[in-house]
């Protein structure tokens, strides 16, 4: 891979396992120094790191419970405070609640909006001092961003949503300090949140073109490529990596 990362700092958020962990490594792969942020599982954060560090890569592994207010805030403050502006930033952290908008609980509610649009926010805003000028800001989606094709994912949908137009808007107030943010939007992706062999695999399945659950590094890739300067023209854009789901 080329190492057209070089010198570069990247904090990618839940980072431990799935898209963040695929996302960390092909960064890392690409010469960036990355901050891999985990809430819940530091084992296996540690474990992406060793994989990071074997292929000669750069990284560090930090904590960050992205549903408690602030702590994303503080943890971007952190990084800059050990390494000066980085370069980019993975927003990736996310639950998948699923439950009926009438059974969801106030709990369920606070923290999908915590984690999934409350904590890209604070990072998006630490951008607009800490970043340094030529960064980009990618956000891990989702296509229920857009749609909400079956009962039980309302909350889900409307936090993705949320953070999808929090992007956008960063795109267009930042571009002129030469800041890019980009949305992703992935369809069935195997991964623990939603696994191949999962109870609504099939369907899933069924509902795509290209009949099949797309893999983590198939995203990561499109991360890589929007963080880099060959997207330098790309910002504000949202791109679903779904397999034809919404074709």
């Amino acid at each position: 891979m080329t190492k057209d990362l070089s010198g570069k700092i990247a904090i990618v958020t839940g980072a431990a396992r799935g898209i963040g962990a695929a996302t960390a490594k092909t960064l890392a792969g690409a010469g960036a120094h990355v901050v891999i942020s985990y809430g819940h599982s530091k084992d296996a954060a540690e474990g992406i790191l060793r994989e990071i560090e074997s292929e000669g890569g750069s990284g560090e592994v930090v904590h960050c419970d992205a549903a408690q207010a602030g702590a994303t805030t503080a943890m971007v403050e952190g990084v800059h405070d050990r390494h000066g502006p980085f370069h980019i930033l993975i927003n990736n952290a996310g639950v998948y609640p699923q439950a009926s908008l009438g059974k969801t609980s106030d709990a369920q509610w606070t923290e999908t909006l915590a984690v999934n649009m409350t904590a890209p926010f604070e990072a998006i805003r630490a951008c607009y001092r800490l970043m340094a000028p030529g960064g980009a800001i990618v956000t891990i989606g989702s296509i229920l961003g857009e749609s909400s094709p079956t009962p039980g994912v309302g909350a889900y949908c409307a936090s993705k949503g949320g953070a999808a137009m929090l992007t956008r808007a960063a795109a267009r107030e930042l571009g002129r300090k030469n800041i890019r943010a980009n949305v992703i939007q992935p369809g069935p992706i195997d991964t623990a949140m939603n696994p191949a062999d999962g109870e609504t695999a099939d369907l899933q399945r069924l509902m795509v073109a290209l009949g099949r659950y797309g893999q983590a590094d198939e995203v990561a890739q499109l991360a890589y490529f929007l963080a880099s300067d060959r997207a330098s023209y790309l910002t504000g854009c949202v791109i679903n990596v779904d397999g034809g789901l919404r074709a």
